[in-house]
C-alpha cells in the first residue's frame, strides 16, 4: 500500500465511521426529546464522552505508542481484568448492537407486512462482518471511501430536512435530571470513549502498512485526522440532538428510540425515506461492527498469541447470538459494565495525555475512579436508603460525578509525594 496526499482523510473518515455506529444514531434523538428545552447543555455533556473523549483516546494511544502502555503500570491483574472486561463488552453488548439496530431501525420499516427473522438477518450481518473484518488493511479503505460518505451525505441531508421544517420548539424536559450530566452519562452508550484506545490500534497498524515508519509522520496523519472525526461527530451529534427537542412535544417521552429515529424518517424524507434511511443506518451499523470486530481479533492475536482468523470467526458467532435480544435489552445489559469502565478509561487518557507514567499516581487514580464507579452501579442498581444517603453526601455524586473529585485530589496529593520517583513503568512521546 502507497502513501497518498489524502491519507490523513482517508483515515479521518475511517474513524468517523468506524465510532459512527448504532447507539451514535439512536441515543441523540432519544435525549434531545428527553431534556427539551436543555437540549444545548445535554448535547454539550454528551460530546464530553461522545467527541471529546474519543479524540482524547486517538491522540493518547499514539502518545503511548500500544494499548499495554494505554492501560498498563498498574499491575497485571489490572491489565488482565480490565482489557477482557473491555473485550467483554464489545464482544457482548456493543458489536450485537449493531446488528440490532441494523435490523430494527434499518430493515424493519421497510419490509411492511413482510416478515423475517432477526436470527436470519443477524447471520447474513456477520457474515458480511466477517468478510470484511478478515483484511483489517482493505477493511479500513472500505470503510472510508464507501461506507462513510454513504452515512455522511444521508445523515446531513435528514439533519438539514428536519432544521428547515421543523416540527415544533423545544418544550419542558420530559425528565428532572442534571441536563449537562445525563448527557455525559449517556454517552457512555456509545461506548466510542472506550473504544478509542483500540480504534487507534487498527489505524496506527494501517499507517505503518501505508509506509508511515516514523513516529513523526504518523502523528501528523493522527492528529488532522482526529480533527476530520471531531468536526464530523458533532455536527451529526448537534443536529440529531436538536431534532429530538423540537419533538419534545409532539411524540411521547416513552417512545423507543429506534421508532422515534424511523418516526423522524418517514416525517422529512417520505415514502423513500426509510428505504433511503435504513441504506444508511445498515452501512453506520456494518461499518463498526467491522471495526469492532478488527479490535477483538487484533488484541487477542498481538497480546495473547490467538490466530487473528479463529478469533474474528468466534467474535461473530458470540455477538450474533446476542444480537438476538434486541437493542434496549442490550442496552440495559450494558450500563452497568460501562459505568464501571468509562470513569477508568477517562483517566487512563488523561494520564497518558498528561505524560504521567509513574506507577504510584497510576495505581492510586485508576483504584480511586473504579471504586467510586463501582459505587455508583451499586447504588443505581439498588434501592438501599443508606447507601443512597451516603452516596449523595459526596460532592457532584447527583450529578453522575462521584469519582471525579476523590480521583483528582488522590491524583494531585499522589503526583506531587512521588514526582522525585523515577519508577515510571509508561513510556510516552514528548
Amino acid at each position: 500500500m502507497k502513501k497518498t496526499r489524502l491519507d490523513w482523510l482517508i483515515i479521518g473518515l475511517a474513524l468517523f465511521s468506524m465510532f459512527f455506529g448504532a447507539g451514535n444514531i439512536i441515543f441523540p434523538p432519544s435525549i434531545g426529546l428527553a431534556m427539551g428545552k436543555h437540549w444545548i447543555v445535554s448535547a454539550l455533556g454528551f460530546a464530553f464522552t461522545g467527541v471529546g473523549l474519543p479524540v482524547l483516546g486517538v491522540l493518547t494511544m499514539n502518545k503511548v505508542r500500544n494499548f499495554e502502555n494505554f492501560a498498563g503500570g498498574i499491575s497485571k491483574l489490572f491489565f488482565t481484568l480490565y482489557s477482557l472486561l473491555l473485550m467483554a463488552s464489545v464482544v457482548f453488548t456493543n458489536t450485537p448492537r449493531t446488528a440490532a439496530t441494523a435490523y430494527e431501525l434499518g430493515l424493519l420499516p421497510n419490509l411492511g407486512n413482510f416478515h423475517i427473522s432477526p436470527i436470519i438477518i443477524s447471520i447474513i450481518f456477520f457474515l458480511v462482518t466477517l468478510y470484511m473484518s478478515i483484511n483489517p488493511s482493505k477493511a479500513i479503505d472500505r470503510v472510508g471511501k464507501i461506507l462513510t460518505p454513504t452515512i455522511v451525505i444521508i445523515v446531513i441531508s435528514l439533519i438539514y430536512l428536519g432544521v428547515t421544517h421543523k416540527i415544533g420548539n423545544p418544550g419542558t424536559p420530559h425528565i428532572h435530571a442534571n441536563a449537562f450530566g445525563f448527557g455525559f452519562s449517556q454517552g457512555y452508550q456509545t461506548m466510542d470513549g472506550i473504544m478509542a484506545g483500540l480504534f487507534s490500534m487498527v489505524i496506527l497498524a494501517d499507517l505503518t502498512t501505508r509506509g508511515y515508519k516514523k513516529e513523526n509522520e504518523r502523528a501528523s496523519i493522527i492528529k488532522r485526522a482526529s480533527i476530520v472525526t471531531g468536526l464530523g461527530l458533532s455536527i451529526i451529534y448537534f443536529g440529531l440532538f436538536y431534532l429530538g427537542a423540537t419533538a419534545n412535544q409532539y411524540f411521547s417521552p416513552n417512545i423507543l428510540r429506534a421508532q422515534l429515529v424511523a418516526n423522524f424518517v418517514h416525517m422529512f424524507l417520505g415514502q423513500y425515506g426509510n428505504l433511503i434511511f435504513g441504506i444508511c443506518v445498515i452501512a453506520a451499523c456494518l461499518s463498526t461492527a467491522i471495526a469492532l470486530t478488527m479490535v477483538v481479533s487484533e488484541f487477542f492475536s498481538k497480546t495473547y498469541g490467538f490466530a487473528y482468523k479463529k478469533v474474528a470467526i468466534i467474535s461473530c458467532l458470540v455477538s450474533g447470538f446476542m444480537a438476538n435480544f434486541g437493542v434496549d435489552k442490550i442496552v440495559k445489559f450494558a450500563e452497568p459494565i460501562l459505568g464501571i469502565l468509562y470513569p477508568i478509561t477517562i483517566v487512563l487518557i488523561f494520564l497518558g495525555i498528561m505524560n504521567i507514567g509513574n506507577q504510584n499516581v497510576r495505581r492510586f487514580c485508576v483504584s480511586v475512579a473504579g471504586l467510586f464507579a463501582l459505587l455508583q452501579t451499586i447504588v443505581d442498581g439498588t434501592n438501599i436508603m443508606i447507601l443512597e444517603k451516603i452516596f449523595y453526601s459526596f460532592p457532584l455524586a447527583s450529578q453522575g460525578f462521584i469519582w471525579v473529585i476523590p480521583t483528582v485530589v488522590v491524583g494531585v496529593i499522589t503526583y506531587f509525594m512521588n514526582r522525585k520517583s523515577e519508577k515510571n513503568v509508561v513510556e510516552v512521546q514528548a
